[in-house]
C-alpha cells in the first residue's frame, strides 16, 4: 500500500512502537511523542520521525493515536500549553483515538475535553499484548460516536484482527477493564494450581500438557503456564507493574457498583508483594514467584 496519510502516536511504548512498525509497512507516514529517549530511538529506527510534543503530533497528523501507561497520563497529553488539545484548530487531526487501558470515568472526561474542542474523540482498548499487535492479532473495545468510527474502523482493521462498537466513550475501557480483571484471577489461578502439583511431585511439563488437552485449558494457561514452569520471565509481553494497575482498575469499578469481589481481594496481595519483591518488571506470569516465595517463608 502506498498511502500519504500521517498517523501520530503519542505514547511511544512496546504497544505504540508496534502499531507504528506495522503501520509504516503499509505505507503511512508515522510521527510520534514520547518523554523517554530510549524509546524515541527506537521509534526512529523503525522508520517514525520523533516530534517535541503531543501538540506537534496533533498538527502533523491525519489521525492521532494514543498509547500511555495509564489514563491519567493520557488526559495529561491532553491538557496544557504542549498538550495535543492546544493544537491550531486548522491543522487539528481528523480523530483522536486513545488505546490506552483506561479508568472509564477518565475516557468520559476525555471525550468531553475533545468535545469541547472540537476533536472527534474514540476509545480504542486493546485485547491483546504488544506481541498480539505485533502480529495484528487481537480486539479493539471501541468506544465513541458511530461518525467517528467510521472514520477510523479501516485503520483499526489493519492494525488488530477484531472490533466490538461497545457503545459511547467509556464503555469500551469498562468492557476492557473486565477483560483484564479476570486475566489477572486467572494467572493466580494458574500459579496456585501449579504449584501445588509440582509440590505434590508432578512433572511440569505433564502438568501443562494435561491441563491443556482438558476442561482446565485457557489461552492464559496456554501463554503463562510455560514461563511459571520454566521459571523465564524475561522478555515480557505484559508486566506485572501493568497486571497490578489492572487488577485495582478492576476493583475500583467494582466498589463503584457495589459488586462482591472476594476474588479479586485475594489475589491482589500476589500482585502488590510481587512488586515489593522486585518482579513488576518481569512478565506478569511472574505472580507465581510470589506463591513459591510465600512457600519459602511459610506463608
Amino acid at each position: 500500500m502506498n498511502t500519504q496519510e500521517t498517523i501520530g502516536f503519542i505514547g511511544l511504548g512496546l504497544m505504540g512502537r508496534a502499531f507504528s512498525r506495522n503501520l509504516i509497512e503499509d505505507g503511512y507516514r508515522l510521527v510520534g511523542a514520547d518523554p523517554v529517549p530510549a524509546a524515541q530511538e527506537a521509534f526512529k529506527e523503525i522508520g517514525g520521525e520523533v516530534l517535541a510534543s503531543p501538540k506537534e503530533v496533533a498538527e502533523a497528523a491525519d489521525f492521532v493515536f494514543i498509547s500511555v501507561p495509564n489514563s491519567k497520563i493520557s488526559l495529561e497529553c491532553a491538557r496544557g500549553e504542549n498538550g495535543y488539545l492546544s493544537a491550531d484548530p486548522a491543522k487539528k487531526p481528523r480523530a483522536v483515538v486513545d488505546t490506552t487501558t483506561a479508568d472509564p470515568d477518565d475516557t468520559r472526561e476525555m471525550a468531553r475535553l475533545c468535545a469541547e474542542r472540537g476533536f472527534d474523540f474514540m476509545e480504542a482498548c486493546v485485547s491483546g499484548n504488544s506481541e498480539n499487535v505485533k502480529n495484528r492479532s487481537g480486539l479493539f473495545l471501541v468506544g465513541g460516536e458511530e461518525r467517528t468510527h467510521a472514520l477510523v474502523k479501516d485503520i483499526f482493521a489493519r492494525l488488530l484482527s477484531d472490533q466490538i462498537h461497545c457503545g459511547a466513550a467509556g464503555d469500551g475501557a469498562t468492557m476492557k477493564v473486565l477483560i483484564n480483571y479476570l486475566t489477572c484471577l486467572q494467572r493466580c489461578a494458574i500459579a496456585e494450581t501449579l504449584r501445588m502439583g509440582l509440590r505434590a511431585g508432578v512433572k511440569g511439563e505433564l502438568l501443562l500438557d494435561a491441563f491443556m488437552r482438558s476442561a482446565a485449558d485457557s489461552r492464559q494457561l496456554r501463554n503463562r503456564g510455560p514461563r511459571m514452569v520454566s521459571g523465564d520471565f524475561s522478555n515480557p509481553v505484559s508486566t506485572l507493574d501493568v497486571l497490578t494497575k489492572d487488577i485495582k482498575l478492576g476493583l475500583a469499578l467494582g466498589e463503584s457498583v457495589s459488586a462482591n469481589m472476594p476474588l479479586g481481594d485475594l489475589c491482589l496481595p500476589f500482585y502488590t508483594e510481587g512488586q515489593e519483591l522486585g518482579f513488576g518488571a518481569l512478565d506478569s506470569a511472574a505472580v507465581y514467584k510470589v506463591f513459591e516465595h510465600r512457600e519459602g517463608n511459610g506463608g
